[in-house]
């Protein structure tokens, strides 16, 4: 990545003096649009927009690219650095503050957008510190309990127990003796039973996705948040992270135990297994992942499947609340064209089309209930990721500088933690002035 940032400068001036000329078209005389994505479920309901677009700008042609997640964020990188990147690609937030800060990304303008329209907060998530904006949301997602009925319904236990699951760091509440229970080895043993063999798990009570650690969208977070912690001092943009707060090192100690006592996989496991597959073929009863899995978990053949909202702490049931947007690379060769475009996806319009498909929420108000009837047409019942919203028991997703940096400092940490034996309050400490001095060097710059 230093490589790449070295490397900016040039890609600044290539794009700088490219102006039009060279501008792609296509074999009708059509203005050729590159617009990139990475979620495969995702591609025909922008296509549709991408039709509604067209025929509205018959000049125009745009041509949706997807890749894998892996592969995505690498394949920009090299873009960049080429020149070859797609005009408009979908952002994340935990990528785009690196890209604002280098100036790759163009900044857009609000000029004739209803910026209240939107779900609260989101907007103010793609604002740099100086108020520019790098994009419009067009979705949001919070997180939930995916939940095998029939695995619930064979422990004895309901959906409306689960649905009103308690938490606490000490002994996990009503939702750890539930996990324990959904638990089963390989000699039939439950977790709640004298003789169960944490060691040889043939189900575990709960999967977990070990990747993203270090904001713990679908792992920690909204466990630590029911206890009333705040990962940084303010969002977004915080200057200093609450990594050293005992509420985290209380949370993140408890998932720990978790794993030690076989109710959930180890993290080699984790990774091996893989959430939504270990969920989908029984080795786990139990996951916590995003709404935009909705459509994934629901499709699982031969399960019935429900959501239910995270459990409840001392403070609440919550979750991280997160949103993606569209940017429009600094070197395209389109401008025009991508702005007009990346206006029409966070449009009502174009988000009417996407929450009558459901694929996920869409970002302004007045189209979530069209998802919500979509899903409820086809027997789901997505009021588990609503819920967030209506009781305004959300954190939002964390933006800081340095974000790549913090990511190498804290992932490797959690991990080694999760492993070991080490005493939280030490190491929560160490790994939080590591992140902090990186936030401080950032503003040495």
């Amino acid at each position: 990545m230093k490589r790449l940032l070295a490397l900016l400068p040039l890609v600044l001036v290539v794009a700088a003096c490219g102006g039009d000329d060279g501008a792609a078209a296509t074999a009708d005389g059509r203005k050729l649009l590159r617009y990139q994505l990475w979620d495969t479920n995702q591609k025909p309901v922008y296509q549709k927009c991408a039709d509604v677009f067209e025929q509205a700008n018959p000049d125009i042609k745009v041509q949706i690219e997807n890749k894998n997640w892996g592969d995505y964020w690498s394949g920009l990188a090299r873009g960049f650095i080429a020149d070859t990147a797609p005009d408009v690609f979908t952002d994340h937030l935990g990528k785009y503050p690196q890209f604002a800060m280098s100036e790759v990304i163009e900044p857009v303008s609000t000029r004739g957008i209803d910026m209240n329209q939107y779900l609260p907060g989101l907007a103010e998530l793609w604002q740099s510190p100086d108020g520019k904006q790098y994009g419009f949301p067009k979705d949001w997602d919070t997180v939930a309990v995916i939940v095998n009925e029939d695995m619930l319904a064979e422990a004895g236990l309901t959906k409306a127990q689960l649905d009103r699951a308690t938490w606490n760091p000490d002994d996990g509440g009503s939702f750890e003796q539930m996990v324990a229970k959904l638990s089963i080895d390989n000699a039939g043993k439950r977790g709640d039973e004298p003789g169960f063999d944490p060691n040889n798990v043939k189900t575990y009570g709960l999967a977990f996705d070990p990747g993203g650690l270090t904001y713990g969208q679908t792992t920690w977070a909204g466990f630590a948040a029911s206890l009333g912690f705040e990962l940084l001092d303010k969002n977004p943009w915080g200057t200093k992270y609450h990594y050293d707060d005992p509420r985290f090192a209380q949370t993140f100690t408890w998932w720990r135990s978790m794993i030690r006592k076989g109710y959930m996989p180890s993290l080699e496991q984790a990774r091996t297994l893989g959430q939504s597959a270990a969920f989908q073929s029984g080795r786990a009863a139990l996951a916590i992942d995003g709404d935009w899995t909705i459509g994934t978990y629901s499709a699982t053949k031969g399960v019935k499947v429900g959501y239910s909202p995270q459990p409840a702490g001392p403070k609440g049931s919550w979750s991280m609340y997160n949103g993606l947007a569209d940017a429009i690379w600094v070197g395209s060769k389109r401008k025009a064209e991508a702005v007009k475009w990346v206006n029409f996806l966070a449009s009502q319009e174009c988000q009417s089309i996407v929450g009558t498909e459901a694929i996920v929420f869409p970002a302004i108000k007045s189209e979530v209930p069209k998802a919500v009837a979509t899903h409820k047409k086809n027997g789901i019942d997505v009021s588990a990721f609503t819920s967030y919203i209506e009781s305004g028991n959300t954190i939002l997703y964390p933006i800081t500088d340095k974000a790549p940096q913090i990511n190498l400092i804290v992932q490797p940490t959690l991990e080694e933690f999760l492993n070991g034996d080490e005493d939280a309050a030490k190491v929560f400490k160490d790994m939080n002035e590591q992140v902090n001095n990186q936030l401080q060097f950032a503003g040495t710059e």
